[in-house]
């Protein structure tokens, strides 16, 4: 079966996959040194698509993974700013990827997830279309950005798996403009 065609391979309401993602965890853990050694031969990312595009993160740049829920429009704010939501009683950025990467909008009744990067002080929520797998990807099987023509915002891209899986680079994304918080600007210049 084509990826293309193929449903999520797991859903963070699913019990299965939680208690899979416990037990590898359970595992890792209980591993001797030498084990470690030999499975961090990659990195571990989270694979996800965006506009039928497949990206990925690495799983240590991430906090955690949610179905994203109403996302209020903050006025005045560019457009990569796709608004703010509440999780847990927390406010929360949430950037539209599809504005940053120069893909088309998700298609109205798509139910979104939003995965938080390790930012600054708080979590910052990307708006992701679908969720895919977990994988380990080898650092040296990478494209960079500046090898490919593929088209998309060069400085958001870390690398390009074999397999053209595009892995983000979180640092670049977390430095976007719309993220500083302009009143300390303004009370520096007073």
């Amino acid at each position: 079966m084509s990826e293309t065609n193929a449903t999520p391979l797991f859903s963070m309401d699913d019990p299965a996959f939680v208690e899979r993602i416990l037990k590898a965890r359970a595992r890792r853990l209980a591993a001797s040194r030498d084990q470690q050694a030999q499975v961090q031969q990659g990195e571990t990312m989270l694979c996800f698509r965006i506009a039928g595009e497949r990206y990925a993160l690495a799983l240590d740049s991430l906090v955690e993974v949610a179905t994203l829920g109403a996302v209020t429009p903050v006025p005045g704010q560019p457009r990569e700013l796709l608004g703010v939501t509440n999780l847990r009683g927390e406010i929360r950025p949430v950037l539209n990827l599809h504005q940053m990467l120069g893909l088309a909008e998700p298609a109205e009744g798509v139910r979104p997830f939003a995965v938080y990067l390790r930012g600054p002080g708080r979590a910052i929520g990307l708006r992701v279309d679908e969720m895919r797998r977990i994988r380990t990807i080898d650092p040296q099987s990478l494209t960079y950005p500046a090898q490919s023509g593929n088209g998309l915002p060069q400085r958001f891209i870390r690398g390009i798996g074999p397999d053209t899986l595009i892995i983000l680079d979180p640092t670049q994304i977390l430095a976007q403009d719309v993220l500083r918080d302009r009143r300390a600007d303004y009370r520096i210049r007073q």
